[in-house]
């Protein structure tokens, strides 16, 4: 086994301090990463989890499936050797690195020149970082979809088999493995016809039929054997359809749901799509030179990645946390290029230089421009990843354990086990279910939930959160809630119709939450 050279030590050691960096914040950007600490602690002491009260009013109350089972599994061994929320910030550093390995094997299985510095363009796409550097799915879910692409480019069918059914255990996202599949069938016909123009190859056409199957068998086996078999069917098909595509506005969403700009896409992904321009305009001076490498897997191999990262440039648009799937899909679409047009390049260049300044001369132009790729990259990378993470601690961290514990404590030392609150925020739900898990609340992680489960009661929570309705008996009489918790992150018009009413009184208060309890029950 080769050693790695210093370059790739390099690039991956400066990985890893960006992404030290980035967790070394004492707090999260949301408050999802509590929700997969509770739930990895729940498996590990209680197995899989088949009900979730703590969310009341969801479609998870009464059918619930851990759409990250696999994610939750692999998350155990770092919340039980260190305190869960170190340990999930910890799983963060080691995900993340895996998904830039990941990028790296895949470039240098296709053949990529310089595929560590191609890996470190996608260092600085600030986008693409955040993502993968949090202690979520994403991040691994970069790693299982290469995997299954590297499968399927390769006619790997078993290693495509085991692959996709993790990917269907470890994240809800795994329908986007069909996509890829479209893309690389689209992308095999091409190959065949460049590689004998005018000829099919129905032995060469039956292969990708095979790669299907494997595909198809994957998919089988991971929602069948599955211990929410076969209710995480319906679970897939709804997550894909109603919240993956459908576009609807009437219920809010996270920011990662949100449209992205075109214009904003491109700038803060500068780096991978010079990677991908470059590699681009050199295929018509390769070809023009009979220098190009036509064979039909790089030919498969490019167009693959390249239909694959156009179809995430358009879902990224309509919503900005496909960044985790379009930046890593364009810098290894660049790297197929890149090895299409080596020769040329190899040819072209290299000898120039032999033929002007001799062998030495021409092992100094091949230091030299790595110094200059690696000074381009850093210079546009440090600017971004500071200005990424100065954004990022300026809007993003507000959920620690600290700034709630204080309600949490009030609600597990006042409320029985099992009463209802009706919380105004949703996104903050799951830092109670991680710090207190004796009480339910309505609405968490995703309001869809809630309006999925019952659209009208979604309605009347909403216009009592946002004081257009100030009947709040409807608190007790519709949601059967012993208490009103407010965040006061987004203050709720709620707690003052609350008093005016004469029925609740203000039981509790600290900086970043309110708590209002009926006067009759005090």
């Amino acid at each position: 086994m080769r050693r790695p050279s210093w370059s790739t030590i390099f690039v991956f050691a400066t990985i890893a301090v960006m992404l030290v960096a980035i967790n070394a914040r004492p707090s999260f950007p949301d408050a999802d990463s509590f929700y997969h600490a509770k739930m990895a602690l729940m498996i590990r002491d209680h197995g899989f989890i088949h009900s979730f009260p703590w969310l009341q009013e969801t479609t998870w109350s009464d059918q619930y499936v851990d759409v990250h089972l696999l994610y939750h599994v692999l998350l155990i061994p770092f919340v039980t050797l260190f305190d869960p929320i170190v340990g999930m910030k910890e799983s963060a550093v080691v995900f993340g690195l895996l998904a830039f390995y990941a990028i790296y094997r895949f470039l240098k299985s296709i053949g990529s020149p310089y595929p560590e510095w191609l890996t470190f363009a996608t260092a600085f796409s600030f986008d693409f970082l955040q993502r993968v550097s949090m202690p979520r799915a994403p991040s691994l879910s970069v790693v299982f979809l290469l995997f299954c692409i590297w499968a399927m480019l390769t006619s790997r069918r078993k290693t495509l088999v085991v692959a996709v059914a993790a990917f269907v255990w470890l994240y809800h996202g795994w329908p986007i493995v069909l996509v890829a599949y479209f893309c690389f069938v689209i992308a095999d016909a091409a190959a065949r016809r460049v590689a004998r123009p005018g000829k099919d190859d129905p032995v060469a056409r039956y292969d990708a039929l095979r790669t299907g199957v494997a595909l198809a068998v994957g998919i089988a086996a991971g929602l069948v054997v599955s211990p929410y078999f076969p209710t995480n069917v319906l679970s897939s098909v709804a997550d894909s359809v109603k919240i993956g595509i459908d576009g609807s506005h009437e219920i809010p969403a996270g920011v990662e749901w949100k449209a992205g700009s075109w214009v904003l896409l491109v700038l803060v992904n500068m780096p991978v799509l010079i990677c991908a321009f470059v590699g681009t305009a050199l295929l018509l001076p390769a070809k023009a030179s009979s220098l190009l490498d036509r064979s039909p897997a790089r030919v498969r191999s490019a167009l693959t990645l390249t239909l694959y990262a156009t179809f995430f440039f358009v879902f990224a648009l309509r919503s900005m946390r496909y960044a985790e799937y379009f930046v890593p899909l364009v810098i290894l679409s660049a790297g197929a290029i890149l090895s299409m047009v080596w020769p040329y390049l190899r040819q072209g260049i290299v000898p120039l230089k032999k033929d002007l300044r001799g062998h030495q001369a021409a092992s100094r132009f091949r230091w030299q421009s790595h110094a200059v790729v690696a000074a381009v990259l850093l210079s546009v990378g440090a600017m971004l990843f500071i200005r990424g993470v100065n954004h990022s601690i300026e809007k993003g961290g507000v959920f620690t354990e600290a700034r709630y514990r204080g309600s949490a404590d009030w609600l597990r030392s006042n409320l029985p086990p099992g009463a209802i609150v009706f919380n105004t925020q949703w996104d903050s739900s799951m830092m109670y279910f991680y710090l207190d898990d004796a009480q339910y609340l309505l609405v968490g992680l995703d309001p869809r939930l809630m309006y999925e489960n019952d659209s009208e009661k979604y309605r009347v929570w909403y216009a009592l959160c946002n004081g257009d309705d100030k009947e709040v008996e409807k608190i007790r009489s519709v949601f059967h809630a012993s208490a009103i918790l407010i965040d006061r992150r987004n203050p709720s018009p709620i707690g003052g119709n609350a008093e005016e009413s004469g029925q609740y009184e203000k039981a509790y208060e600290d900086e970043w939450s309110q708590i209002y309890t009926p006067i009759s029950t005090l």
